[in-house]
Formats: structure tokens, C-alpha cells, sequence
């Protein structure tokens, strides 16, 4: 279930001060109040998360030189170290 940020529509909060995540399903609808203080709310737009990619699959030497150990496959169950 994904979390959502909602900040409150007037002045920060008391009780909720600037805002609070809550999670729920995507198919549920978006809150208009706050759970605990009961003032409405908006739904904010969380900053994306982005993970680098890949242009080119590492070499079996870059590998070495990172210091992971590169096994090639025999068979089905056996290993060799490369």
C-alpha cells in the first residue's frame, strides 16, 4: 500500500504541525480530514523516487575490480569460480 503526504489547508497544525503520511490503497479515496485533529487536508506530492539504470551489463574484469566474486555456471547445479 502506497503512503501518501497530507499537509493541512491553513496554518500548521498543533497536534499534526506540518503535515502527516498515511497509508491506504490506491483505490480507497484521498482524506479531506485529518485523523487526529479533524481540520481538512490536501493531499501533497511526494518528491520521486528514482533509481540509476544500467546503460550496459558489467563486465566480468569491473566486476573483479569492484571486489565481487564472478562464478560461471557449469550445469544445472554446479559452479565454477571464474
Amino acid at each position: 500500500m502506497p503512503v501518501h503526504r497530507y499537509v493541512p489547508l491553513k496554518a500548521p497544525c498543533k497536534l499534526c504541525g506540518e503535515g502527516f503520511d498515511h497509508r491506504h490503497a490506491a483505490s480507497d479515496p484521498a482524506l479531506t480530514a485529518c485523523p487526529t485533529c479533524g481540520q481538512a487536508v490536501t493531499r501533497d506530492c511526494i518528491q520521486q523516487i528514482t533509481t540509476p539504470k544500467l546503460l550496459a551489463p558489467t563486465s566480468v574484469s569491473k566486476a573483479k575490480q569492484a571486489g565481487f566474486t564472478v562464478f560461471k555456471r557449469i550445469n544445472d547445479n554446479e559452479f565454477e569460480r571464474q
